[in-house]
């Protein structure tokens, strides 16, 4: 079930309005069934999927409780992160290590066919996998106390809201919050469906508007000149911070009508001053995850400079595999790590004027992300590296015609100039909701309905109403 489907746009409201009338004691386990219910409009067999990665981490970090001895703990983390990551590398990499392992025959001249396999990869695997493995490794370490009812602990893995494309939550946030009951409160409510609202226009008014132009260009680069292919890197780029970013505040602002605060998923990441700063801003909750369950047990920062690289490598590198099983997301992962570790040896020198600076430094810094986002959007990693030579050398060639109107590009671009006022007003500490509110209620009320109408005429609702799947779907 999307988002931006017609379906939950009737499921949502019955959730909500249920939770809050039926006893406090019961609304948890009401959240459960529903969350199950929201993840089994895919495919249904596949929530047994995340019920077995429910189990398996729910059993390991009640044993590690049970038992003092410390090799004993470690065999049975290692089992449950073992049986986890082995399901996720059945579903989403099988596939890339048999096209591996048949280039690799192909280039020694060995006589052997790798199988063909079709595996459905199941929606949010990454997601639900790694907030699971991240449960059991926190009450591992005693920073989590650990859950003994089994479906509250469900909850926190599937909690439909955030379910298939994160944020990837701490147990220390979550799994408190689902289990408690919550009230009704029309501000709070009020406040959480405007930042659905906002989702809403970051993702069908924008994202699904600038989908059409990038991929006319993504998907035939061959006969585009390198200016559109420039042009379609960075309607990309936006296209992607609206997709994911939209799909965030959604998850976030229904979460929060329903009383359950989300932690924050992107925060302005443009105006980030570095790609190390980019990173601390997009997908907040997938960064700290690898910081605090790998980055850090290799020694984090807290090392020599050559081994704090190599650590950022490794982290980079698992990170593009986890966006998907193919060599253009580890090239891309690679990249991100390298530019990193770029900027921690030769640092940029400071412009005299501190505005100036800045504006360099996040110019430069959004230049090297459109880079590695062209890398991610390629079709093929060799689609990407012949993209970026028809830029340098074919700047003038004879346009591919998209059928993207003048009149669809003026629209867009006042359109993406109202997400960047959004995203300044946000850089600068506030929210939207603390300037709406110092209007009287008629006018608040009608920016609202506004906004509604807005969502409602000039979304990109696809040829007889076909919701338009979130990019990160498919990780």
């Amino acid at each position: 079930m999307l988002f931006n489907s017609y379906q939950f746009l009737v499921f949502f409201p019955i959730v909500t309005l249920v939770y809050f009338l039926i006893p406090r004691k019961i609304r948890w386990a009401w959240l459960l069934v529903m969350s199950y219910y929201f993840y089994m409009n895919w495919h249904a067999e596949y929530a047994l999927l995340m019920a077995a990665s429910t189990v398996v981490t729910w059993v390991a970090a009640l044993a590690v409780t049970r038992f003092k001895e410390v090799r004993t703990r470690k065999i049975i983390l290692a089992l449950g992160i073992i049986a986890n990551v082995g399901m996720l590398g059945y579903f989403k990499y099988t596939g890339f290590f048999l096209d591996i392992l048949q280039r690799i025959s192909n280039f020694l001249h060995l006589q052997w066919q790798a199988p063909k396999v079709s595996i459905l990869l199941p929606v949010g695997i990454s997601f639900f996998v790694f907030q699971a493995l991240g449960y059991m490794i926190d009450v591992y370490r005693g920073k989590t106390e650990v859950e003994r009812n089994i479906f509250k602990y469900a909850l926190f893995v599937s909690f439909f809201p955030q379910l298939v494309a994160g944020p990837i939550e701490r147990s220390g946030n979550l799994l408190r919050q689902v289990s408690e009951p919550h009230d009704f409160d029309a501000k709070r409510v009020r406040d959480g469906l405007l930042i659905m609202m906002l989702g809403f226009f970051e993702k069908v008014v924008i994202a699904d508007r600038a989908c059409v132009y990038a991929d006319a260009i993504f998907n035939n680069w061959i006969a585009a000149s390198g200016k559109q292919i420039a042009l379609a890197t960075v309607v990309f780029s936006i296209q992607d911070l609206g997709d994911f970013g939209g799909y965030s505040h959604i998850a976030i602002g229904a979460a929060w009508v329903l009383g359950i605060k989300l932690m924050t998923n992107f925060r302005q990441p443009y105006f980030a001053i570095s790609v190390k700063d980019f990173w601390a801003r997009w997908h907040v909750s997938l960064g700290s995850w690898f910081r605090d369950y790998i980055y850090f047990p290799l020694g984090g920062g807290r090392v020599s400079p050559r081994r704090k690289a190599f650590n950022t490598m490794v982290v980079y590198t698992v990170s593009g595999l986890w966006h998907g099983a193919a060599l253009k997301y580890v090239a891309w992962g690679m990249l991100n790590g390298a530019l990193q570790v770029v900027e921690g040896f030769f640092p940029v020198p400071k412009i005299k004027h501190p505005r100036l600076h800045r504006i360099w430094d996040t110019a430069r810094t959004d230049f090297l992300i459109a880079i590695t986002m062209l890398i991610f959007r390629a079709n093929s990693m060799g689609g990407a590296v012949g993209m970026l030579g028809r830029i340098v050398t074919d700047w003038n060639a004879q346009p591919l015609d998209t059928g993207f109107t003048v009149l669809q590009a003026v629209f867009l671009s006042i359109c993406i100039v109202i997400l960047f006022t959004f995203e300044v007003i946000h850089e600068k500490k506030m929210t939207v909701t603390q300037l709406t509110d110092r209007f009287p209620f008629p006018v608040r009320g009608a920016l609202y309905l506004l906004a509604v109408m807005t969502i409602v005429i000039f979304g990109v609702w696809g040829p007889g109403y076909s919701a338009q799947a979130f990019i990160y779907f498919q990780f």
